[in-house]
């Protein structure tokens, strides 16, 4: 009978003399990703969600608007666009759909 702890585990099927047998084994948490532009995120642990609370607020994730959430390059379109709404140039319905509500959420924490 399997331990009650190794149900929830993952199983690949290993040959052996006597027959095929299951290992179990946890899967490792992806990698994060930008929602935007698809690239891996920077300065995020690879890790396990027990191993994440073992870390300290600064080694979780960067400590910059976005950080842990947009890439470098999509951070930096969506503060170009912010501009342009706050100069008056575009209006926030304007700007492109994907980059809107990120915009919208700096505009609501400069009020």
């Amino acid at each position: 009978m399997v331990a009650p702890w190794q149900r929830r585990l993952k199983k690949k099927y290993k040959k052996s003399a006597s027959g095929s047998k299951p290992e179990r084994y946890s899967e490792k948490k992806s990698t994060t990703k930008c929602p935007l532009t698809g690239e891996k995120l920077s300065g995020v642990p690879h890790t396990t969600k027990s191993g994440l609370s073992k870390k300290s607020k600064t080694e979780k994730r960067p400590s910059v608007p976005f950080g842990g959430v947009l890439s470098g390059k999509a951070r930096e379109e969506v503060f170009i666009e912010l501009g342009k709404v706050v100069a008056g140039v575009k209006e926030i319905n304007d700007v492109d759909l994907k980059y809107r509500g990120y915009v919208k959420q700096v505009l609501n924490r400069a009020k």
